[in-house]
């Protein structure tokens, strides 16, 4: 009888083991779970208030440069450069926008973006838009030509004027006069403020690529204070 007993506890702990090698090489051979990778920046711009407070105040800030150069009688003549566009853009629409289509490194079509605004431009850019105007200030567009001018014409229904700059490192003249760019603007001292969300984006404001792609310092050393940066619900 004892025999018996131990042959059945022999066959049953192989037969255990054996269930458990088949599982583990199940387990193997089994496909890793994809993992979706999670996109932190655009999490915390779409459910944060912080970033819409922080578009806000630099709006603000914004406005209160411009009106601090109206005061000082300096402002007729200078241009405000923005890049990129949607920040004139309805930002509750925006932020929808990238929260329902943004991902990863995500290339996104501005005049698409625009259409999902339902060209509503907001209240806050559209107020410094209209100081700019009184106060004898350009704004000035860095945009491909198309989203560009589609932007300039949904402005000019409002009775507001900006222009394009074309994305070259040389100025343009003649019958190019209008494609303005930050550069020649900046050797004639005409620059008030550039408002941008994107600092290696930027690099293309001063033409001067360090060995790491961007140097702050080349950027800070040309516009000081006259540098608002946004943040970006897109990607960074």
């Amino acid at each position: 009888m004892k025999r018996h007993i131990t042959a059945a506890l022999t066959i049953s702990a192989l037969a255990l083991a054996s269930c458990g090698t088949q599982k583990e090489a199940a387990e193997a051979a089994a496909p890793a779970p994809v993992v979706k990778e999670v996109n932190e920046a655009l999490n915390w711009s779409v459910k944060n208030a912080e970033a819409r407070y922080l578009y806000s105040q630099n709006m603000r800030l914004a406005a209160y440069k411009v009106q601090d150069l109206m005061n000082k009688g300096e402002s007729v003549g200078k241009a405000v450069f923005i890049e990129p566009t949607f920040l004139l853009f309805n930002q509750n629409m925006t932020y929808e926008y990238f929260a329902n289509f943004g991902s990863i490194n995500d290339e996104f079509n501005v005049g698409e973006l625009r259409g999902y605004c339902r060209n509503q431009y907001q209240p806050e850019a559209v107020e410094l838009i209209r100081m700019c105007a009184e106060a004898g200030m350009e704004i000035i567009l860095k945009a491909p030509e198309k989203d560009a001018v589609e932007i300039m014409q949904d402005l000019q229904k409002q009775n507001f004027q900006v222009f394009a700059s074309m994305m070259t490192s040389q100025p343009q003249y003649g019958k190019y006069a209008e494609n303005i760019i930050l550069p020649a603007y900046a050797a004639g001292n005409r620059v008030a403020l550039v408002l941008t969300s994107s600092l290696g984006e930027a690099s293309e404001f001063t033409m001067s690529r360090g060995p790491k792609g961007f140097e702050l310092n080349e950027m800070f050393k040309a516009f000081g204070d006259r540098l608002i940066l946004f943040p970006n619900p897109a990607f960074n």
